[in-house]
């Protein structure tokens, strides 16, 4: 009897034991997968778990945040509630879901025709970005899940939001965060999210920048986000251009000039002040440096260790290797000697600088002005020309206008865009199409994404009947701004002449929707 009331012990021990292992087995898959956004795998966990154990504030707390990954933020808010005493972070998680389900709760929701992706809006203006974004959401799915051999859970969740305010909102960052550092769009929580660029003065490169944002959703999802910032920001940067691009990217001029003016100085921005986000950088400038700087390690581990490096850096690290432990084994060197090998390829590599380099930033509409644009040009005398010539361009005076904005293009150079558009629209207006031309072109090389420059080489290859011209430097436009009413007229027309009915159609039925819905808003473009 005492025998078999032991053996009876010992067996529900181990039991107990083999119960309580599989337990923790199941919490430490959940938590890999909550982290890693792969919602099947945390839901299966979750189950095994749910039924296995009471309820109890940590399942609330993993069980909310598959809600918030699943897109579910009202759920996910009333289940947080219940998960308080596991201490901030719940609250954190609890008040972001809140926030977020106030901010989306009218939007509207798109599925792409391919099932990869659901776009949601703000009904109203927004409505025109989508068939663009399908586009370029399409051709990154192509590009990138083959770079980075990868198919990520579907459908992928894209919000564009109306203003950096939401984005403020539903985000770790604070506006001001927003607006110092220009980071506009983000990658969290699962999803894409993504400024409208009706919100800034000019537009912004919100293709690319969509693209960007996908590649750190598929590196998050591939390595159960074990991918350290300064990675993660230096391959999405280096492929964020895939879709429209294949071959191997360029640094912009603008970037190098950072670069090489940074390398000059001495004042390289280190991997870990990159952490924990770029967003936190003190400024613009030092965010687009610090995008150059990762921008060139992935582009030398590429031309040094082949396309498949970045592969194998993501395997390495999904494997439970450090980066640099990664890096390690993927070049063969220790991690200091590959820093060194890095900063000496920059030292010569020929990184050149700009004659006159002029810091772009990003204007947002309803907080910068004119002034704020002009401001930027370091010479005061200049800007006083360009106001003069401000003047007489409102009073219609187009060659004196022109002999204004010369003047202070003597002082401030070619490179400064916003004055070298001013140039070339009064050349056009006077019909001295070649001299616009080449006023545009050295500014295009410094700023490719200030959209005037595109927009007004495009009317002049209109003006000059060279069409297909035209289409490259109109689509170029719609990559920037697409919220430009005449855009869409402009690249109507265009496509009439080519003989493309059908985009031409969608052109003009785009510029239809544009005009009503900025009317219905009281907005303009």
């Amino acid at each position: 009897m005492m025998v078999a009331l032991r053996n009876s012990l010992i067996l529900l021990l181990v039991m107990s034991g083999a119960a309580q292992a599989s337990a923790r087995a199941d919490w430490t898959q959940l938590e890999r997968a909550l982290s890693g956004w792969r919602v099947g795998e945390a839901q299966a966990a979750l189950d095994r778990l749910t039924a296995s154990e009471d309820r109890s504030p940590r399942l609330d707390f993993a069980r909310g945040r598959l809600q918030l990954l699943r897109g579910e933020y009202e759920r996910a808010a009333e289940t947080l509630v219940g998960a308080r005493s596991v201490g901030p972070i719940a609250e954190h998680y609890e008040a972001l879901a809140r926030a977020t389900a106030h901010e989306t709760r009218a939007y509207v929701s798109r599925p792409t025709a391919d099932g990869h992706f659901v776009i949601l809006h703000e009904p109203g203006a927004d409505e025109l970005l989508v068939p663009y974004l399908e586009h370029v959401l399409a051709r990154s799915w192509t590009a990138l899940t083959e770079r980075l051999s990868f198919v990520p859970e579907t459908p992928i969740r894209i919000e564009v939001y109306p203003r950096v305010d939401v984005l403020g909102a539903v985000s770790p960052l604070t506006v001001e965060e927003i607006r110092t550092s220009g980071t506009i769009a983000l990658c969290k929580y699962n999803r894409l999210m993504v400024t409208s660029p009706r919100d800034m003065v000019y537009g912004y490169s919100w293709a690319d920048t969509v693209a960007h944002e996908l590649v750190h959703l598929l590196i998050t999802q591939r390595t159960y986000n074990q991918v350290p910032i300064w990675l993660h920001e230096g391959l999405a940067k280096y492929l964020e251009t895939a879709w429209r691009e294949p071959g191997r990217p360029a640094l912009e001029p603008r970037s190098e000039d950072r670069l090489a003016k940074a390398l000059a100085e001495r004042a390289l921005i280190s991997f870990e002040a990159m952490s924990p986000s770029m967003a936190k950088l003190p400024s613009q400038e030092a965010a687009a440096t610090a995008f150059a700087e990762v921008f060139t390690v992935i582009d030398w581990l590429t031309e040094h260790h082949g396309p498949g490096a970045i592969g194998a850096l993501l395997d390495a690290m999904a494997n439970g290797k450090s980066d640099r432990e990664a890096i390690e084994a993927v070049t063969s060197l220790s991690f200091a000697r590959f820093e060194r090998t890095w900063r000496a390829y920059l030292a010569s590599a020929g990184l050149r600088r700009l004659d006159h380099p002029f810091d772009m930033r990003l204007l947002f509409r309803g907080h910068d002005t004119q002034a704020t644009e002009l401001e930027m040009i370091e010479a005061k005398e200049a800007r006083r020309w360009i106001w003069l010539g401000d003047q007489l361009q409102l009073k219609e005076r187009s060659l004196a206008a022109l002999r204004e904005y010369r003047k202070a293009k003597r002082i401030a150079g070619t490179s400064v865009p916003m004055l070298q558009a001013k140039i070339a629209k009064m050349l056009i207006q006077l019909n001295r199409l070649p001299e616009a031309r080449e006023a545009l072109k050295p500014a295009l090389k410094v700023a490719p994404d200030y959209v005037l420059l595109p927009l007004l080489l495009g009317q002049v290859a209109a003006l000059e009947d060279k069409h297909e011209e035209a289409r490259e430097h109109f689509e170029q436009v719609l990559r920037l701004n697409p919220f430009d009413v005449d855009i869409h007229g402009l690249l109507a027309t265009t496509y009439e002449k080519l003989g493309e009915r059908t985009l031409a159609q969608r052109e003009r039925e785009a510029q239809t929707t544009l005009i009503r819905a900025l009317r219905n808003v009281g907005d303009s473009p």
